[in-house]
């Protein structure tokens, strides 16, 4: 069974991150955590050993322009999301690792792949609320103020 809290992360993510608007009160009841739960890890033969939709990847290359090692990963719904082959799929962890020289078919071939597989698991705001109450006896708070019926006062 997993232990569900609400972090200091989390709740700075949600509420003083200046990416994204803060989360209002309102928008409590229709909030959802999903956790991916990652396993089954391999080395895989080369950048095209991987499902796309099942397999996560982690990649590792040297750069060979700078001669620095660079990674990146994707969870496995994100090639599947985006539409990408498996080669759009290196090429944009590339970039993202920071690479940004030209990619070659050679380049692709030098990458040490890891594949991975999840499991998704997740809680609606409302279970999270039951969950506490049940557990704790206490409804959640946000930022050391509690939430009346699941809402901060004054928001």
């Amino acid at each position: 069974m997993f232990r569900y809290t609400v972090s200091s992360i989390s709740s700075h993510s949600a509420l003083r991150d200046r990416r994204f608007p803060p989360i209002q009160s309102k928008e409590l009841p229709t909030l959802e955590c999903t956790v991916s739960i990652l396993t089954d890890y391999e080395i895989a033969e080369g950048y095209l050993d991987w499902e796309v939709g099942k397999h996560g990847l982690i990649i590792e290359f040297t750069d060979p322009e700078y001669n620095i090692r660079r990674s990146a990963t994707y969870l496995p719904e994100v090639a599947g999301h985006e539409g990408w082959t498996h080669a759009e799929t290196i090429d944009s962890l590339m970039r993202k690792a920071g690479y940004q020289g030209t990619i070659t078919e050679s380049l692709r071939k030098k990458i040490k792949v890891t594949r991975y597989q999840s499991t998704l698991c997740t809680m609606h705001y409302g279970e999270y609320v039951a969950y506490l109450k049940k557990n704790r006896g206490a409804a959640p708070s946000i930022s050391g103020v509690p939430a009346v019926n699941g809402f901060k006062p004054g928001h």
